[in-house]
C-alpha cells in the first residue's frame, strides 16, 4: 500500500495545469520569458504526461538526485516504485485543478489538489486505485532548471 502511496504523491505532482491542447516541449521555451511560476507548472505538467505514458525517465528528468520524502524514500526508491507501479497499472490517469504556486529565492511549493486512478494489469493480484485529495510539492532551481526535491503527505 506505501509504494502506491508514494506513486499517489508523485502523480499529484504533475497535477498542475488545465489540459493542453498539445505536448509542451520545455526545452523549447525561452526561460527568460516564462515566470518562475510558469515554469514549475511546466515541469510538473511534463511529469504528468511521463505518467500518464508510463515513460519512468520524462518522469525522473524532473525529480532531484537529492530527492527524499517523508516516508524516508530517496532517488532511488522513488524510481524503483515507479518501475514496479508501471508493471502493475496498464492505465494512470491525474486530475488536477490549477495549483497555487509559491517561488521563494530558488525555492517552489505546488499546492495541488488531484484525483488519481489507477487500472490493474492483474486485478485479482493488485486492487484499483482511486486516491483524492491534497499534497504539497517541493522544487528547487538547479542551474537552470526547476526539480522536484520532495512531496508532501497527502491530505
Amino acid at each position: 500500500m506505501k509504494r502506491f502511496f508514494a506513486l499517489t504523491l508523485l502523480a499529484c505532482t504533475a497535477a498542475l495545469t488545465a489540459c493542453q491542447s498539445g505536448p509542451l516541449d520545455i526545452s523549447s521555451i525561452a526561460a527568460s520569458r516564462m515566470s518562475d511560476e510558469e515554469r514549475v507548472a511546466a515541469v510538473l505538467d511534463d511529469v504528468q504526461r511521463g505518467l500518464h505514458a508510463h515513460r519512468i525517465y520524462k518522469v525522473l528528468a524532473h525529480v532531484s538526485r537529492s530527492y527524499f520524502d517523508s516516508q524516508g524514500r530517496d532517488y532511488a526508491a522513488l524510481q524503483a516504485l515507479l518501475t514496479s507501479a508501471f508493471e502493475k497499472y496498464a492505465e494512470i490517469t491525474v486530475k488536477r485543478v490549477r495549483p497555487r504556486i509559491v517561488v521563494t529565492d530558488g525555492r517552489a511549493q505546488a499546492f495541488e489538489t488531484f484525483a488519481l486512478s489507477a487500472e490493474p494489469t492483474e486485478p485479482a493480484v493488485d486492487p484499483p486505485i482511486e486516491w483524492h485529495g491534497r499534497v504539497t510539492i517541493y522544487l528547487e532551481l538547479v542551474g537552470n532548471a526547476w526539480k522536484i526535491v520532495e512531496v508532501g503527505p497527502i491530505h
